[in-house]
């Protein structure tokens, strides 16, 4: 299943993903964008991908999780 993972290293939470896509991320203590650990639907997966191009630092992906992996 594929899910959201965010390099906190490189994040400096500008906002563009958690205001794009709520339902899959929010902003953690550190106003960090942080991935709600849904799985990405395959008609999300085009948008979320779109916005993984725009991120300034390259902070986000998209990863196959295999069941029973965090």
């Amino acid at each position: 299943m594929d899910k959201i993972v965010i390099n906190k290293d490189a994040c400096i939470g500008c906002g563009l993903c958690v205001h794009s896509h709520p339902e899959y991320l929010v902003f953690d203590e550190m106003g960090q964008a942080d991935p709600i650990g849904k799985e990405v639907l395959p008609e999300d997966k085009k948008a979320i991908l779109e916005t993984i191009e725009h991120c300034p630092t390259e902070a986000i992906r998209i990863e196959d999780i295999k069941e029973g992996e965090n």
